[in-house]
């Protein structure tokens, strides 16, 4: 207990960093502090049977702790009975083999990384273009742009990333030993650009995301030129191999039409343009016929997979487009609210079997098509096909409405198709670690839970599965999270600044805030707004995610810039004479809004839990949340005895906490009353409450002080006012609900003992 407090600057020595540190200056072939590391790993050793072994780690004993804690570094250390540490043991031996040239650096890193350090390569990428048809081939030849197909590079194949998986698979196994290959995990961009020779035979892997088969994503032209363009730069940046790396591009007939465009305004011809001058952006770029480019290639050779069986599911499709359902273009209208009532309410299976039979509209087959899958699950036959076709289950005819609506930009039912089917995109798992990695913690689903957090990188089947279970009946919202995680993690290598302040990315609320803003703009109700954010593409939902992250900072900017009085001039003026001074010149709603944005993504201020470490000082606890909840107190001793201000631990229990309020608005000005209590205790260092705050009871006489301050004839029917008394003070600017909050403060100082609890909260 209180560890952190007991023991500050009592620290335990490590050999094992000594060690490190050896190695480190053999790499970098440093003499001096060779010999100076190795002198001081002689002096740590312990002598035990002849032999000098490296212990765990030296201590203060118990006895001299007090002398110590009085003069930090004056007392002998002694070592601890964990001797040998293996670790720090294996390393000093390992140091040991360098220095007497048994080994080289280049046997410990093979790959040559430790060379690369301080020498960034730019090489430049090249580019194969394959046309997967005769009649493509020939079309972009007008262009000026020169293709090959597949035939044509025999005996050269061209091959799917997957099957690269299940040649990496079997690298390494060993039957007899128990040995597996490398985990099944998706094969990179970096692992794909470049030329194999397995088994004697040379193969090309296209690159992963091109696989139509795995997400929709990539049948948005827009997000399709820009993942072109970020693997391009990607590679580029990270490519530290012999040879130029080779990407491998496979284009489809459908490439160029989507969007509905000719292919000579097609964005993709636009690129490709530009890869044929040299560059992709900044990115220099050699496009080629493939047979050229291999003279120049990074290259890789793997042998002993001869077990292996490839599929060949390079070229497009896995399997052809099945052609069962009508489809009239003209006629692929949304149904009306009560026509999806009256279809879900339909469980008659001839019926629903007949209805889907001679519908040819995509959003009414989507529709029909839901209702098997809950009657009947996705393999049952529905006998639509006829003899001259294989059996027809729900599946393969959901896999048909999918790409006709992927054809037809229809994104809605590609969306709930794709959800249906069960899709997940090949990047999820990357994307969840690039958010993990930058301290992120992620929830999914619409209701905060413990099991709905994911502070751990998950395997990519445990991934989706999470998602589902908290999506719950929501079907869209699946692949919807799917989206917003993937956008997320591009948007905070590309632009960091947007998620400061955000500790937990909730993607639920994120659907729902933007839902929210389709709502006000559009002026239409929540579950027509949802149905418009479903048939957005791909890449305008990434911009409006975009736009709701950087609405925080503008619209807080713009806010504040049209009060007639200024947070920093406050210690100016008595608080009470602040109050008065105040003139609302915002639209109130503006306010609300902000209020409604920030608490949906549980934004807090910059320096926040540094504030909330401040103001545990200065009093014995804080209860955010439900004051009956004992699980909602932080208490003051614990904490600052046992954590330290800028610990993550810290800074994740308080947002546990916010997390568990429900109404975003009321998050939110519960931050803005703890910002405001730590100013103060900032500005008053004599503060000190011998008792706990609870934000709750606080929050609540605020906002009873600003409605009788409003309206002081209804005090005695202020307990009928309460609601409108709630939603006038969110609609507040922060300068004056701070001024209250602090009145609010005063009052419960003053307040008699004996009192109770005038106004009770009311988050809505």
């Amino acid at each position: 207990p209180e560890e952190l407090q007991q023991f500050e600057h009592i620290e335990c020595e490590w050999p094992l960093f000594f060690a490190y540190l050896l190695l480190d200056s053999l790499f970098r072939g440093d003499t001096k502090q060779i010999k100076a590391y190795s002198k001081r790993l002689q002096e740590v050793m312990v002598e035990q049977d002849g032999l000098h072994l490296l212990p765990e780690l030296y201590y203060v004993p118990a006895e001299v702790i007090e002398a110590e804690r009085q003069n930090p570094h004056s007392q002998t250390r002694l070592p601890n009975d964990n001797v040998p540490l293996v670790w720090a043991q294996s390393l000093y031996y390992l140091g040991q083999l360098l220095q007497e040239g048994l080994i080289t650096p280049g046997d410990i890193d093979p790959l040559g990384r430790h060379l690369q350090l301080g020498h960034q390569r730019r090489p430049v990428v090249q580019v194969a273009l394959l046309s997967d048809t005769e009649a493509l081939q020939a079309e972009l030849a007008t262009y000026g742009i020169s293709t090959q197909i597949p035939t044509q590079l025999e005996p050269v194949q061209v091959r799917s990333a997957e099957e690269l998986v299940s040649v990496y698979a079997q690298v390494g196994s060993n039957h007899k030993l128990g040995l597996t290959g490398r985990p099944e995990r998706r094969a990179r961009s970096l692992a794909t650009s470049r030329v194999f020779r397995i088994d004697g035979d040379t193969i090309v892997f296209l690159p992963a995301f091109l696989d139509q088969q795995q997400f929709y994503l990539t049948l948005d032209y827009h997000f399709l030129v820009a993942q072109i363009r970020s693997e391009l730069a990607y590679i580029h940046t990270h490519w530290h191999e012999p040879g130029r790396p080779t990407v491998t591009l496979l284009l489809t007939q459908e490439m160029f039409e989507r969007g509905r465009k000719p292919i000579h305004e097609s964005p993709l011809l636009a690129l490709l343009q530009e890869l044929l001058q040299g560059h992709c952006g900044d990115v220099p770029v050699k496009v080629a016929p493939l047979y050229q480019l291999m003279l120049t290639s990074g290259s890789e050779r793997i042998d002993d997979v001869r077990d292996l069986v490839l599929t060949h599911r390079a070229m497009g499709r896995s399997h052809p487009l099945c052609q069962i359902l009508a489809l009239n273009p003209s006629n692929c209208r949304p149904l009306s609210s009560r026509q999806e009532f009256d279809l879900e309410l339909q469980t008659d299976l001839p019926s629903l079997l007949e209805q889907l039979r001679v519908s040819d509209n995509l959003y009414e087959q989507i529709e029909l098509l839901h209702g098997l899958c809950r009657l009947k699950g996705l393999d049952f036959d529905t006998g639509l096909g006829g003899p001259e076709f294989p059996p027809t289950s729900v599946a393969n005819l959901l896999m048909e409405v999918y790409e006709k609506a992927g054809q037809l930009e229809l994104w809605a039912v590609v969306r709930r198709s794709a959800a249906l089917l069960g899709k997940g995109d090949i990047g999820l798992t990357d994307a969840l670690t690039e958010l993990l990695v930058r301290q992120k913690q992620i929830s999914v689903g619409k209701s905060y839970s413990e099991a709905s957090l994911i502070t751990d990188p998950l395997p990519y089947r445990e991934l989706l599965d999470k998602i589902q279970a908290f999506c719950g009946e929501y079907v869209r919202d699946r692949v919807l999270t799917q989206e917003i995680l993937i956008y997320l993690s591009v948007l905070i290598k590309s632009e960091p600044e947007l998620f400061k302040g955000l500790l937990t990315l909730r993607v639920g609320y994120l659907i729902l805030l933007l839902t929210n803003e389709i709502s006000r703009e559009q002026e239409v109700p929540a579950d027509e707004a949802y149905e418009i954010l479903s048939s957005l593409s791909p890449f305008e939902l990434k911009m409006r995610l975009k736009q709701v992250l950087e609405s925080y900072s503008g619209m807080q900017q713009q806010l504040f810039r049209r009060e007639s009085l200024r947070m920093k001039r406050r210690q100016q003026f008595k608080r009470r004479e602040l109050r008065q001074r105040l003139q609302q010149t915002v639209n109130e709603e503006d306010w609300l809004r902000w209020r409604q944005i920030n608490g949906e993504i549980n934004r807090v201020p910059e320096d926040f839990y540094g504030q909330m470490w401040t103001l545990l000082q200065h009093c014995q606890g804080i209860v955010i949340g439900d004051k009956l909840e004992r699980r909602n107190r932080l208490e003051s001793q614990t904490l600052l005895s046992a954590m330290t201000p800028g610990e993550q631990n810290f800074a994740l229990m308080i947002d546990h906490l916010l997390s568990k309020i429900q109404a975003p608005e009321y998050r939110h000005l519960t931050v803005e009353a703890l910002q405001e209590l730590a100013t103060l205790a900032t500005e008053t260092p004599d503060l000190q409450i011998d008792d706990y705050i609870v934000m709750d009871v606080l929050i609540g006489h605020a906002v009873r002080l600003h409605w009788l301050n409003q309206r002081p004839e209804r005090e005695a029917d202020y307990d009928r006012d309460k609601g409108i008394a709630w939603r006038t003070f969110y609609k507040q600017s922060p300068q004056r609900c701070a001024t209250y909050i602090d009145e609010a403060l005063q009052f419960l100082i003053e307040l008699d003992n004996g009192g109770e609890d005038e106004a009770e909260p009311m988050a809505g």
